[in-house]
């Protein structure tokens, strides 16, 4: 492990950046200090950079708004959500419809040809449903939980989780993200449902596509950073799929906790540790 300070001290050593973005851009509504001017230093150096984010409620669009709200300016480009790579995935990979929608708060989900449903709290409309895709749980409760919970018991049937996150770091404290109540599902029985964010390799796949679209060539993965603030999404995707991987600890999931123990205990290893950016 390489320890360093900030972002800024190890911008030298890569020709492209993904960024998470809770816990790395900002925490909350409040940008992480010292993110805007690292950024731009890494563009000065023509590192290419690419938000890579679990969250799934919303479009990319929504997400480049929010940022930009914050002063942060990227491109349209420049985000890629696990909402997206639901997307592109169900377009090539159509399940059985109808598709039965959770948890969303963007637009129109944008799965050509595939007859989509939003749900709501009704056990009916749910058995009436062939796969569900299950996007956030900014709205989720225990009724909507013991719903999803029998339909699939009652009938499997596909379950696509477009955000594996089990918690978010929010300003005072931490929102329950979908894999939190997903994983109940599994304990009770309910067989494993198809992940579509980080750490999986579809979101991967698709970031350095991208990176590469972005940077005209093909990036070498050893020159390729994830910044993140979690070890079970970003430390292990990028460890998997064979980037480098920064966890950044002062702002996120690891703010105030001793990271050594749970390092050992995962066996989850960073390639560099910074505070902040």
């Amino acid at each position: 492990i390489i320890l360093a300070p900030r972002l800024e001290n190890i911008l030298d050593n890569f020709d492209a950046l993904l960024l998470d973005a809770f816990g790395v851009l900002n925490v909350g509504s409040s940008l992480i200090p010292g993110i805007i001017k690292t950024l731009e230093k890494a563009r000065q150096k023509n590192i290419t950079l690419l938000v890579v984010t679990n969250g799934a409620s919303n479009n990319s669009f929504k997400k480049r708004d929010q940022l930009a709200s914050l002063g942060l300016e990227f491109s349209n480009d420049e985000i890629i959500s696990s909402r997206e790579t639901a997307e592109i995935f169900l377009s090539f990979n159509q399940p059985k419809e109808p598709l039965g929608i959770l948890g969303n708060f963007g637009d129109h989900l944008n799965i050509p040809n595939l007859k989509c449903i939003e749900l709501e709290p009704d056990i009916e409309m749910f058995d009436e449903m062939n796969s569900f895709i299950l996007l956030g749980t900014l709205q989720w409760d225990t009724i909507w939980q013991e719903i999803l919970f029998n339909s699939l018991k009652a009938n499997p049937r596909p379950l696509f989780v477009a955000n594996p996150d089990l918690v978010a770091p929010q300003e005072r404290k931490f929102s329950v993200e979908p894999a939190y109540y997903v994983s109940h599902l599994i304990k009770n029985g309910i067989h494993l449902p198809f992940w579509l964010g980080k750490p999986f390799p579809t979101i991967f796949e698709l970031a350095i596509t991208r990176l590469n679209e972005l940077a005209g060539r093909n990036i070498p993965f050893s020159r390729i950073g994830m910044v993140g603030d979690t070890l079970h999404t970003d430390i292990l995707g990028a460890n998997s799929f064979g980037l480098k991987s920064i966890l950044m600890t002062k702002y996120g999931l690891f703010k105030n906790i001793d990271l050594g123990s749970i390092i050992n205990k995962t066996n989850i290893i960073p390639d560099y540790i910074i505070e902040s950016p």
